[in-house]
């Protein structure tokens, strides 16, 4: 079983790192582009998302913890906005640590966002996913969500 507690502020720092460098690396992959120029941009967007780390209007930064036993299992940033009239609640960033991968904690981290967004009175949960994280795409789409815009492109030689 998962159990959410509000991020402390070493942790963080650590999760920070943890984010820019996973980002970094997705948008690398999928620009095309240099892994030092992803993670350059993954630096500059999440100054411009977070300028107050975690004293943020409207994010929310949690870790993630085994409730069995307190370990630490991964990490949760979630963002709430107004969006026409309506709360959404956006998973800005969900991670796992490897050894908990392919356990359940996924599913019961995805259950805690939603009781979140029911808590918050929020009606809708969104996300941004890379093309290529399949495992993350399976679980979304058994958790419910579906593609709701998809973003293409073709390399031109």
């Amino acid at each position: 079983m998962i159990k959410l507690k509000p991020m402390t502020a070493k942790t963080f720092e650590e999760f920070k790192k943890i984010s820019q460098t996973e980002y970094g690396t997705n948008f690398s992959t999928v620009e095309n582009v240099a892994l030092e120029l992803g993670i350059k941009n993954a630096v500059e967007q999440f100054a411009k998302l977070v300028p107050d780390g975690l004293k943020t209007k409207d994010q929310y930064f949690f870790e993630a913890f085994d409730a069995t036993c307190e370990i630490q299992v991964g990490y949760l940033w979630l963002g709430i906005q107004e969006r026409f009239g309506r709360k959404v609640v956006s998973i800005n960033e969900i991670s796992l640590k490897v050894p908990y991968r392919g356990k359940g904690f996924g599913k019961q981290l995805m259950n805690c966002i939603e009781d979140e967004a029911r808590r918050v009175g929020a009606p809708r949960i969104r996300l941004h996913v890379f093309h290529h994280n399949e495992i993350a795409r399976k679980l979304y789409s058994s958790m419910g969500f579906t593609v709701s815009s998809l973003e293409m492109f073709k390399l031109v030689r």
